[in-house]
């Protein structure tokens, strides 16, 4: 009998959903896709803006600190810092404005390490220099 498959007519398939064009969506991968992909470029968008902000500020906080903190604190020159930086914020301000570079890409994680590298190890030395032993 055309049109049935053992006992079943052939639109009543199981898994069976209309997509949002009125089209039959029968489970397949690219009606599972339509549904997450969505949320993959939600978070790939919230990485990228957050690595852009990290990465401006990042190179803005290099940018203003004294010179001679760097050394006081034995780390490399404030020029070093901040071109470290700079490259840093170009690369993953691409990613986010220019589309450019794709934030998990390894480029992308390259710059934000970069720019994690001066927050977390560098910045808080710099800030200790600055405002002296805590005691």
């Amino acid at each position: 009998m055309p049109g049935a498959s053992r006992g079943r007519p052939a639109s009543a398939s199981s898994g069976a959903g209309e997509l949002g064009d009125g089209s039959l969506c029968l489970g397949t991968y690219p009606c599972r896709v339509g549904l997450v992909l969505p949320i993959i470029n939600i978070i790939t968008w919230i990485l990228a803006v957050g690595g852009a902000i990290t990465g401006v500020f990042a190179v803005a906080d290099a940018a203003t600190r004294r010179p001679d903190a760097f050394a006081a604190a034995d780390k490399q020159t404030k020029g070093t810092w901040t071109g470290i930086t700079a490259a840093c914020a170009v690369v993953l301000g691409l990613a986010f404005v220019g589309n450019a570079f794709q934030p998990q890409g390894l480029l992308w994680l390259a710059g934000l390490t970069g720019s994690l590298v001066y927050l977390l190890d560098v910045r808080p030395r710099l800030r200790e220099v600055q405002r002296g032993g805590r005691w």
